[in-house]
């Protein structure tokens, strides 16, 4: 059995950052069968002092995968590279990451003698880029002068994604389309009555951060005329941007109530999502988006920017897809739903439903993840 070493900020029990852990969950589901996967992150969740409780030094057994959890985030040269001898290709999640800069100067060094991914995870997307921009420029400055990305094949969920890269690398390197695989269908999850008080439910569940625009969502809501309660889910990432979400939530107009409901564990969020009526999501940029398919198994109508893989739903009748910064656009088609019928609503939901089983069928059926390590370890 050939062996694949995952490196990664964090994993399971780990929750805090999202999709990127739902990805490889559900990756080491799927394919763990047939290939041995190692993964390999930090021993605490983000922004926890203190480690896991029960977890070993050396490998842990997590689902079909044995993880190893590097204390304090101390990603040696010394501990990559032992890793990586010990298995057939090298999988790496997300380029900015010190781990990930250590495994491209090993790798530029061919010190990693095996073939090596490099997994954007979004980073390159426009919405993302501009986020800390001067930084990144430094970034990519420094990875062409020492010419990192040589010999390294990218892996990337859509098209979308890869048109993404081409235009910020500039490179020719070997890049494999392989959308994320879905969360197993749970036929439990059912969407709970629409429209209950005679308001409409919505809910934001995303990492509190810039790239997830929960201001946006804010301001769709500053516009709508409708009643609210909104709901907000999501791990603190950026404090200083949770503040301005404050304090923008704490102006909202009389007909828009709102809570914080603090982090949602990742096992958890379909049957959270499915305690509402809408998810509303202007991120700024999504290579997948796990949160938006949840919603869909969930049964929750998403209303979501054009800027993820996510551009079928008007087609399919399974939620709506609006300009990225369009808000008078956005809040029209809240007020739209709030002045649905229930039933018209649960036409809405049951759709949405039926569009993430299909997609769930063709992700296992053919899946990209398979037939890009068929290639890269022949």
């Amino acid at each position: 059995m050939k062996k694949i070493l995952i490196i990664t900020g964090r994993y399971l029990p780990g929750y805090k950052d999202g999709g990127p852990v739902r990805t490889i969950k559900n990756l080491t589901d799927l394919l763990g069968d047939d290939y041995h996967f190692t993964v390999m992150c930090s021993d605490r969740d983000h922004g926890d002092i203190k480690p896991y409780e029960n977890i070993n030094e050396g490998l842990n057994r997590v689902g079909k995968a044995d993880v190893i959890y590097v204390p304090n985030s101390k990603f040696s040269f010394s501990l990559i590279k032992s890793e990586a001898d010990k298995n057939d290709l090298i999988y790496v999640c997300g380029p900015y990451n010190s781990y990930a800069i250590k495994a491209l100067l090993l790798n530029r060094l061919s010190l990693i003698k095996c073939p090596f991914v490099l997994a954007p995870m979004g980073s390159f997307s426009k919405g993302a880029l501009n986020i800390k921009s001067t930084k990144k420029r430094v970034f990519f400055t420094i990875v062409k002068l020492l010419n990192l990305f040589k010999n390294v094949s990218f892996s990337v969920t859509s098209s979308i994604e890869e048109q993404e890269l081409s235009n910020a690398l500039k490179l020719n390197n070997r890049c494999f389309i392989a959308r994320d695989p879905e969360r197993t269908i749970d036929e439990s999850i059912s969407h709970n009555e629409f429209k209950k008080n005679e308001k409409l439910n919505v809910v934001f569940l995303s990492r509190i951060s810039e790239k997830k625009n929960l201001i946006g969502a804010i301001d769709i809501l500053s516009n709508v005329k409708g009643n609210i309660d909104f709901k907000v889910y999501g791990n603190i990432e950026d404090k200083d941007y949770y503040d301005k979400c404050i304090k923008k939530l704490s102006i909202l107009p009389a007909n828009v109530s709102f809570e914080y409901m603090g982090t949602a564990n990742s096992e958890d969020v379909p049957k959270i999502l499915s305690e509402y009526d809408v998810f509303l999501f202007p991120t700024h940029g999504e290579n997948f988006g796990h949160v938006i398919s949840e919603a869909l198994l969930a049964g929750t109508i998403p209303v979501i920017s054009d800027t993820t893989p996510w551009l079928n739903l008007d087609k399919e009748n399974a939620g709506f897809v609006i300009n990225s910064g369009d808000t008078a656009s956005f809040a029209k088609t809240i007020d739209k739903l709030y002045q649905m019928s229930r039933e018209e609503l649960l036409s809405i939901s049951n759709n949405a439903r039926e569009y993430y089983k299909k997609n769930y069928v063709e992700s296992v059926s053919n899946n990209g993840y398979r037939a890009m390590y068929e290639e890269l370890l022949r």
